[in-house]
């Protein structure tokens, strides 16, 4: 059962737009934009499965399935934009290439990206051996702890709402990713290259003081996308959404 929510008039000709919160959170990575997005536009979040208040066992490879329910439940038939935050970013990324005339825009903050190794200094990669064998001892207190601390999730002492929203969705992660890895098979094709060819318009949200494997990752999807364009966020990292929400 996937946990959904659904803002804003689904009539009127509003048009839609899908929401995709990162690793080891769940939709309240949203909270703070809601409200003001859902004036213009018709806003769906979910948690993905096994994440927040879905059931089942986190599975990337079944995300491209639930997406497809969850917009088709809620949206019906007509293209959206979709907006994939980190590793929702590669989920979005991979059902725009399956699924392009579905397809209005994408918005992407900061992602993951099939076929491009991200490159940066040790300290940006994610330990997700180490974080395996915390989940696998039980140790979820320390894998949290150590996640928070990681350079894609650090904030500074003046973003304590942010903070607070961040610490309490880590609280809820279970790892059982981690425990039960279902990365899915690889994507039938070149995501980035059939999001080009298609002309999805795409549009990179990018703190200023995002890792630099990221960023190369932005630079690389900017160079590759002819209809991309990008937005940087001066005082934020990673997480711009929750540290600048009215930008």
């Amino acid at each position: 059962r996937l946990s959904a929510r659904s803002a804003g008039e689904a009539t009127g000709g509003r048009r839609a737009i899908v929401l995709l919160h990162g690793w080891a959170m769940d939709q309240r990575l949203f909270e703070f934009q809601i409200e003001a997005l859902a004036r213009h536009f018709h806003v769906v979040t979910w948690d993905r499965r096994g994440c927040g208040r879905s059931t089942g066992t986190p599975a990337l490879g079944a995300a491209l399935d639930d997406l497809d329910a969850v917009a088709g439940t809620l949206i019906g038939d007509e293209p959206f934009h979709l907006l994939g935050m980190s590793q929702g970013g590669r989920v979005a990324l991979r059902y725009a290439a399956a699924h392009p005339r579905r397809i209005r825009s994408l918005l992407l903050q900061g992602p993951g990206v099939d076929g491009i190794t991200e490159q940066g200094p040790a300290e940006e990669r994610i330990p997700v051996a180490q974080f395996t064998r915390l989940a696998r001892h039980g140790d979820l207190a320390a894998l949290r702890a150590s996640w928070l601390r990681h350079p894609l999730m650090r904030l500074d002492a003046t973003q304590g709402a942010a903070a607070d929203l961040v610490r309490r969705m880590v609280d809820d992660y279970r790892g059982a990713d981690l425990l039960h890895p279902d990365p899915g098979p690889p994507p039938a094709a070149d995501v980035v290259a059939a999001v080009a060819a298609a002309g999805i318009p795409v549009l990179l949200l990018t703190g200023a003081r995002e890792t630099a494997s990221r960023r190369r990752v932005a630079g690389q999807l900017l160079a590759r996308i002819p209809d991309c364009r990008e937005v940087e966020f001066a005082a934020s990292g990673h997480l711009a959404n929750l540290t600048e929400p009215g930008a």
